[in-house]
């Protein structure tokens, strides 16, 4: 099977890996330097406190056990293309 690495873990990076894992045709690694999905459109209540930070997160590892992409929490510091490497 094929693979497929995603740096960055928020909406677009989640949902990317979401749909590339639903296709069944590549195993999708998820790189984020946060263990959680940040919630912007929700997160204007926390000045009010109508929500709390813990509102407005949703754990990576949460999302990855319903939809089958393994994530991976640190930061990239360097893409080396020629190696196909990722540090």
């Amino acid at each position: 099977m094929k693979k497929a690495l995603i740096i960055g873990g928020g909406f677009a990076g989640v949902q990317a890996a979401i749909e590339l894992q639903k296709s069944k045709i590549l195993d999708v690694t998820l790189v984020s330097e946060r263990d959680y999905l940040y919630l912007y459109p929700i997160s204007i209540w926390i000045p009010t406190r109508e929500k709390s930070l813990d509102d407005v997160k949703v754990p990576l590892t949460k999302i990855s056990e319903a939809f089958g992409f393994h994530p991976i929490i640190d930061n990239v510091v360097e893409i080396r293309s020629k190696e196909s490497k990722v540090v």
